[in-house]
């Protein structure tokens, strides 16, 4: 057993060049690691996010990031959409009204001085009265009120920007309550989020109303201003000189976000000195980085563990059997397959929880993670599989070295796993419709909301079905209350018993196997400063300096 580990763990060393490095949370600046497959050694320099003091200083120069995409509206709330790409530009447009601190991990006052619960589902907010927004008229309350009522509810019905908030009334002209549709005390740290930016409906109709501001956003009262969409080529923002937060310097008078899809295209634009930042680089990639004098590698989690979910669904196959699942997940060799997933820089996870969750405790010892092939062997026996079982894994293009090493694993068991990456829109399709046995899906539990707390397992509308992986939802009513008592619980101890109640539950009726937690990686200029991160790891474009 100890020999097919061995060899396991060497194809994950040769798929990751052999470079690794261990807690990829810390907040150390460099990280020294093992290679995996011997007792050669590497020491890999990488720079983490969040750690750097605030800029003091305003210059005339600019700066310029290299994304991955480019995306299809830069107010995507307008349209009934979020795109990752739109949230990293609207994030320097759009101020929220409060903030959410990812160095001290603290909500802090933005364009809300203060706020309160007033019970399980109304939250009242009191307005600053120094806010400009862009058409130069103050922000009020009814500006919060027709952001939330006329574009987070009547344009989001579907998505998380507006699934759980029934309204906004104004109490004044510097107060403000919404009303959620649901109980979540985290609503208020998911209200930091960039869909959740503040407009008013003066600067929307000058720009030409929901439609046209979606390309045209001249909107909001963030530290920078929207100044040009190039289609195909870049956007280009300037700084707001009249912002209302006089302790913000921004350091760059523009941001220039360019587009290009090939990560190493991205990188060489920055050791050329042609772009700044090249973001979303994919890990692996960025960690052959490492070493390199000329630049700075940035790898780190964000609190999205990535799982293997298994079809219990009503199309199911062998997967729908417990032992089956049970064999899957003692055949699986989780330390190759978290150095394959993280480089080297993630470890593989004990728990179905994120360590980043303030309730997270390990639930898995490392000795239930271990391999044992004669184990899944005999439970795959007793399923009525003894002669071998053909499955089939779905996932991404970039998840194919991760199941490639699932597919050695499973071998060794007499499991077959074909493996099968389509384009995105096919995947998301063969996920819902439960077309496939195993698949790779994260989610980001550390904000306790009902989209974020296992959303594969639960009812994500109030009024109706969710978004079941395998088809019609399956689960029992104790999973969903205790789901709904974790997402609704204020006290933190509270909060961590139902996490770890939920955690055997999932072990006990081996719904999914944890794997490790997903990364982000970028590579940046040598003498810049200020890499810091927004939700979902996304990088922040407006504390950069040099």
């Amino acid at each position: 057993m100890k020999a097919k580990k061995v060899m396991a763990m060497a194809m994950a060393s040769a798929m990751i060049l052999s470079l690794t490095a261990c807690g990829g949370s810390s907040s150390d600046s460099s990280s020294k690691g093992d290679s995996s497959s011997s007792d050669a050694k590497a020491t890999v320099s990488v720079v983490k996010p969040n750690q750097d003091a605030a800029n003091t200083e305003k210059t005339d120069e600019t700066l310029t990031i290299g994304l991955s995409s480019e995306p299809s509206s830069l107010y995507g709330a307008a349209g009934g959409k979020t795109e990752n790409e739109e949230q990293i530009i609207g994030n320097a447009m759009l101020d929220s009204l409060v903030k959410f601190n990812y160095a001290t991990n603290e909500l802090e006052p933005s364009l809300a001085t203060d706020w309160e619960w007033v019970d399980d589902t109304h939250l009242k907010f009191t307005l600053r009265d120094d806010v400009t927004m862009s058409d130069g008229t103050p922000l009020v309350a009814d500006d919060v009120v027709y952001t939330c009522n006329k574009i987070w509810i009547e344009q989001n019905t579907t998505n998380d920007t507006g699934k759980y908030i029934k309204g906004a009334t104004a109490d004044d002209e510097h107060t403000v309550t919404i009303e959620f549709n649901t109980t979540a005390p985290d609503f208020l740290k998911m209200m930091s989020w960039t869909n959740f930016g503040i407009v008013s409906e003066d600067e929307v109709n000058a720009a030409g109303g929901l439609d046209a501001v979606q390309t045209n956003p001249v909107i909001g009262s963030g530290p920078y201003k929207f100044k040009e969409w190039k289609n195909g080529q870049s956007v280009t923002l300037e700084r707001n000189d009249n912002y209302w937060d006089k302790d913000y310097a921004g350091y760059y008078k523009e941001i220039v976000f360019t587009f290009t899809s090939d990560a190493a295209a991205r990188e060489m634009a920055v050791e050329s000195g042609d772009a700044d930042i090249a973001y979303d680089m994919p890990v692996s990639q960025a960690a052959t980085y490492a070493e390199n004098d000329s630049v700075n590698t940035t790898i780190y989690d964000f609190g999205q563990t990535t799982h293997l979910w298994y079809n219990m669904g009503d199309n199911a196959g062998a997967t729908k059997d417990q032992k089956v699942r049970e064999a899957i997940d003692k055949a699986l060799d989780f330390d190759a397959i978290a150095q394959v997933g993280t480089a080297g820089f993630g470890e593989a996870a004990l728990s179905y929880w994120d360590p980043s969750c303030d309730y997270y405790t390990a639930n898995y010892t490392k000795e239930e993670r271990a391999v044992d092939v004669d184990g899944a062997k005999e439970l795959l026996d007793e399923a009525g599989y003894g002669d071998g079982v053909e499955i089939t894994a779905l996932g991404l293009q970039d998840n194919t070295p991760v199941l490639t090493v699932m597919q050695a694993n499973l071998a060794e068991a007499g499991i077959t796993l074909k493996i099968d990456t389509p384009d995105t829109a096919q995947f998301v399709e063969g996920a819902f419709g439960g077309d496939y046995d195993l698949i790779c899906v994260g989610d980001t539990p550390a904000i306790r909301t009902p989209a974020s707390v296992m959303p594969f397992l639960q009812k994500l509308n109030v009024d109706g079905p969710g978004m079941v992986i395998g088809g019609a939802k399956w689960t029992s009513d104790e999973f969903d209350s205790t789901i709904t008592d974790l997402i609704s619980e204020s006290d933190t101890d509270k909060a961590t018993e139902l996490a770890t109640k939920l955690d055997e539950m999932v072990k006990d009726e081996t719904v999914c196997s944890n794997l490790y937690p997903e990364m982000k990686a970028s590579v940046y200029a040598k003498d810049l400063k200020g890499f810091n991160t927004s939700e979902r790891g996304f990088v922040d474009a407006t504390g950069f300096y040099e």
